[in-house]
């Protein structure tokens, strides 16, 4: 895929547009331009120093589960209305409200109009998971195309839902956190050091909790740069080793045996594999297709790779899903427990789905409760260390003034 520059002039109205267009070569970008309606005045490869417009440019075009939902929504409504599919690819990039919607549809309505299936046209543009483009090409070979797409609307929308609570849930105490790291930085680094001299300049022993604070108080001043530093060294240097295989898998597994987190985190996953099973046994794949495929879906490494070695014992050793899940990793029992009764009663889609709404509806009760016991407990910390700073600062003062009565 090619990066290419362009400017236009609308056929409508006359106005000029410029931007940035993805194709294999520029026959392909132009063939594109000419069928928007628009005039080529300017077309040429894309200057690029280290990528970096290119990485930006991707990122801005990059496509939202909310974008992705509304490209389902405005979809199914066009084919339910028999418009075909290549017209309402292409009447979704022209009426799109915001950018990334457009180019996601543009790209796919090119494809479509060189033959491919909607399927394969979504695999291309890379921003959509393969358990989607599975679901989708089983509905082609089906002819259930729209019962399909109604299925991911409504799965997009649970976890639009679900992840909207996780994010409500946790801004409130980031907020608190990083306003509290703020305050006290700025109080040891800025107000501290100004007071110190006022102090140290009025001659006098200063009390040990006054010399410990104004100690502190100058190690973080001098340590600012550095610590800065570090701590985006820190960052790059994660997201480098984080890229890692072996690296991800233990730092998964890690975040796993985390008081209360891992449990969390470990839901959070759970419901996820079983929500996109369930949709994907709702398309008629195969269970070790399903298997296979979910697993890309699943973001622990230590859960993904139970899952990956439950589809293996399936495909070679014939078991069922509970069973091969029991031996692949440490599931919780109820889960399995759960499977089990429902392959046995034919409902397993089912139990799916009631294993991950009741995993969701945990995760947002133990949310809640962490969150009511961040706000006291940040309150106290926050309340002792002001204190010890202003007690360290207001107890010269105080023997001063009573020097001064004697």
């Amino acid at each position: 895929m090619q990066y290419f520059e362009y400017k236009t002039r609308n056929h409508a109205d006359g106005k000029t547009f410029k931007g940035i267009i993805t194709a294999d070569n520029i026959e392909s970008a132009e063939d594109a331009l000419k069928r928007r309606g628009e005039d080529i005045i300017i077309l040429s490869e894309m200057q690029d120093v280290l990528n970096i417009r290119k990485t930006l440019y991707s990122i801005s075009v990059r496509a939202s589960k909310k974008t992705k939902l509304e490209f389902f929504t405005m979809l199914k409504f066009m084919l339910d209305a028999g418009m075909s599919l290549h017209e309402s690819l292409v009447n979704i990039r022209d009426t799109g409200m915001n950018k990334s919607l457009k180019g996601l549809s543009g790209k796919m309505a090119d494809e479509v109009r060189k033959g491919s299936a909607l399927s394969h046209a979504m695999r291309k543009t890379g921003q959509f998971d393969e358990a989607i483009c599975e679901q989708l090409r089983a509905g082609e070979e089906s002819g259930s195309i729209n019962d399909t797409i109604a299925r991911l609307i409504g799965q997009i929308e649970r976890e639009i839902e679900f992840k909207g609570k996780i994010k409500s849930a946790m801004i409130y105490p980031i907020i608190i956190c990083v306003v509290m790291v703020v305050v006290l930085w700025v109080m040891m680094t800025v107000v501290v050091p100004s007071l110190a001299k006022t102090l140290v300049s009025m001659g006098g022993e200063l009390p040990l909790i006054t010399k410990m604070v104004i100690g502190i108080s100058n190690a973080m001043s001098k340590a600012t740069p550095y610590t800065i530093v570090f701590i985006i060294a820190l960052v790059f240097g994660y997201k480098a080793a984080i890229k890692n295989d072996a690296f991800k898998f233990e730092v998964d597994k890690r975040k796993l045996k985390i008081p209360i987190l891992g449990d969390m985190l470990e839901k959070i996953e759970l419901s996820k594999f079983c929500r996109n099973l369930s949709s994907m046994q709702k398309s008629g794949i195969a269970l070790v297709g399903s298997l296979g495929i979910v697993v890309s879906a699943v973001k622990n490494k230590k859960i993904a790779k139970e899952i990956s070695k439950a589809a293996r014992l399936v495909e070679i050793s014939g078991m069922n899903l509970a069973a091969a899940l029991a031996k692949a990793g440490r599931f919780p029992p109820m889960m399995l427990q759960l499977i089990e009764v429902g392959i046995g009663s034919g409902k397993i889609t089912d139990v799916l789905d009631k294993i991950a709404e009741q995993y969701e509806k945990e995760v947002d009760i133990s949310l809640k409760r962490i969150t009511s016991l961040i706000e006291p407990v940040m309150i106290v910390v926050v309340g002792i260390l002001a204190g010890t700073v202003v007690i360290s600062i207001f107890l010269p003062m105080f023997s001063m003034v009573d020097n001064m009565g004697v």
